[in-house]
């Protein structure tokens, strides 16, 4: 632990113009979807795709999934029903399973799916979709032997496993040359293909690859100290969905603030993924300085006494 305790202080260091750029709205595309609040209201329903079963963002369980991403996912499904009228019901989350990247996206792109949560942003995706404000934050690093600094000197040469169409293995690509990629289609895929021996680099979120470390390569190293990049990470909606993009901000400012006043569920629920108890082994102190950040681009959400 005492070796990435230098990195994993710079998960919590972002501009407060990447914060702002994770919220622009796109009032120029008009482009209609199916994927709004409104709909999400009416049919009782909070549709939520699911890609893979990473760590710390998703887990399944025997009766379906947790994760840090479905700690922010509840909060949007509470938040959406508190903002019904009394005689509807309560807003239900479902999830709906993709097999990548792509076809993920492409569900909340048609307006099969409202919403993803735990993705990690990119300008090209912020053309296509809005994020909401981000509950974490990573960088672009690799798991890598401890032979390898993860410099681009270092890594001439070799084969790098990346998730395909993922933000890293786009990072990777214009940062680091004289290399090839192996792409895989899931991130359990890259996992499973790092722990085999198939791969012996693996680049991709610092988070993701401090949370499968132990059981995909124990003895290898997280490199380089300083990220390739940084993102924040969020949930994204369909460029229309303004009225469910402004609901997941206020949820997740809530869920935020929250955590920065101490309050003992936000914490407990939080800290199970990304803790000092969890894998990250962020502190709590680590984490509140990170969210006071993200709040100071919107504003304080006092809880209602």
């Amino acid at each position: 632990m005492a070796l990435l305790r230098r990195p994993l202080l710079t998960l919590i260091a972002m501009s407060s113009t990447l914060l702002m750029a994770c919220q622009q709205s796109k009032a120029s595309d008009t482009t209609p979807t199916t994927s709004t609040n409104q709909n999400a209201v009416n049919r009782g329903l909070l549709r939520a795709v699911v890609i893979g079963d990473a760590l710390p963002m998703v887990r399944k369980t025997d009766t379906g999934f947790d994760g840090l991403s479905f700690v922010v996912l509840e909060a949007i499904r509470d938040q959406l029903s508190a903002e019904q009228s009394e005689d509807q019901p309560a807003v239900t989350l479902t999830t709906a399973n993709a097999a990548d990247v792509e076809s993920g996206l492409e569900m909340i792109r048609s307006g099969k799916a409202d919403i993803a949560c735990g993705v990690g942003f990119s300008w090209e995706r912020q053309k296509q979709f809005d994020y909401t404000l981000p509950f974490a934050s990573s960088g672009i690093r690799l798991l890598a032997p401890s032979t390898i600094d993860g410099t681009p000197k270092s890594l001439r040469g070799q084969t790098i496993g990346v998730v395909e169409n993922s933000v890293a293995a786009s990072v990777l690509a214009n940062n680091v040359q004289d290399v090839s990629f192996k792409s895989f289609a899931t991130p359990a895929d890259a996992l499973k293909a790092l722990e085999k021996g198939d791969v012996k680099l693996l680049a991709g979120d610092s988070l993701w690859l401090r949370a499968n470390q132990n059981q995909a390569a124990p003895d290898d190293v997280i490199v380089p100290a300083v990220p390739y990049a940084r993102a924040a990470i969020g949930c994204i909606v369909g460029e229309s969905s303004s009225s469910l993009l402004d609901t997941g901000n206020i949820a997740i400012g809530r869920l935020l603030q929250a955590y920065v006043d101490g309050n003992p569920d936000a914490r407990k629920e939080i800290n199970a993924w990304i803790g000092q108890d969890s894998a990250i082994g962020l502190t709590d102190e680590q984490i509140s300085h990170y969210y006071r950040m993200v709040l100071s681009t919107a504003a304080e959400f006092h809880q209602t006494p």
